[in-house]
């Protein structure tokens, strides 16, 4: 039985029959496959018993938090049967029953089953919040917090396909901080970061909660503005340019200015690549014009 089981869960898995209940059958396959070593050897005083507690653990590992909760529910359920019906299980080991090390054993499997939940449910917890630091940390920028190169072709490419999908509008604004080498150069690089983090700061807060913000590198940033027309990209623009300028920026109180390079996506076979290649021949023009302006693209 246990080898046609196996085989069935071979056939259905290869087969791609039932991709969403996979974990759930290949862990109730594992429970029923193990049944009848724990019948024949004594029900909860079998030795074979005491391998239940990893089903929990397994379960978590496999499938997650759900399945893991399920295993659990069920393996305490059926230990509790076991432990109320231990006398009518066939030991195969001729071990003496005892009812009262019936009941303890059953007690002490329980507990450990209902530990063995409550330790996969915590590091399954661990588990995602050390997998989101470690995503956040492949993808945030040290120095702003903003997302970096990686973290932009991601989302970038995201929100590119949804345009294309959707047929909406997309902008994108490149940004640089005019001058900005002559900060480093005066007041050193400690200075520098602080304006760049400042700086970063207000553009963060100023756009809206749809739209994407990256450290493209050094004193340049990207704005991505999904479901915008360049006009309307560049009002946004017109306004990220009035804010820092009239900020004051590090403990020396720098007036510092932005130049904008604007482009929309094409609807002829555009690309992330283009796009930004577009916005970046604009804003040397704009440096070219005076800077502190917005250039859009041709």
């Amino acid at each position: 039985m246990d080898l046609v089981m196996v085989t069935g869960l071979y056939v259905v898995i290869r087969c791609n029959a039932f991709p969403a209940l996979e974990i759930y059958i290949s862990l109730f396959i594992a429970i029923i496959i193990i049944l009848p070593s724990l019948v024949l050897s004594g029900g909860v005083n079998s030795q074979v018993a005491y391998l239940l507690p990893l089903y929990p653990v397994m379960a978590a590992l496999i499938g997650g938090y759900r399945e893991s909760l399920i295993i659990t529910i069920l393996l305490v359920i059926g230990v509790i049967l076991a432990t109320i019906f231990s006398e009518h299980f066939i030991d195969l080991t001729e071990e003496a029953y005892s009812s009262t090390k019936s009941i303890d054993r059953g007690f002490w499997l329980a507990a450990s089953i209902i530990f063995s939940g409550v330790f996969g449910r915590f590091f399954l917890k661990r588990y995602s919040e050390l997998t989101e630091q470690l995503k956040n940390e492949n993808i945030q920028d040290p120095l702003t917090g903003l997302l970096n190169r990686r973290g932009l072709n991601l989302y970038f490419s995201q929100e590119l396909d949804n345009a294309e999908v959707s047929n909406l509008a997309l902008s994108l604004i490149l940004i640089d901080i005019d001058y900005f080498k002559k900060v480093n150069d005066m007041y050193g690089h400690d200075i520098g970061d602080r304006c760049l983090i400042e700086i970063a700061n207000t553009l963060s807060q100023a756009i809206r909660k749809t739209d994407i913000i990256a450290r493209f590198g050094g004193e340049e940033f990207i704005i991505i503005l999904p479901n915008t027309q360049e006009i309307e990209a560049e009002v946004i623009a017109e306004k990220l340019r009035v804010l820092i300028s009239e900020q004051k920026f590090s403990e020396f109180k720098l007036s510092l200015s932005i130049t904008q390079g604007l482009t929309q996506r094409h609807s002829d076979n555009d690309n992330a690549l283009k796009m930004i290649k577009r916005a970046d021949k604009a804003l040397y023009k704009g440096k070219e014009q005076g800077r502190n302006c917005i250039q859009r693209s041709e």
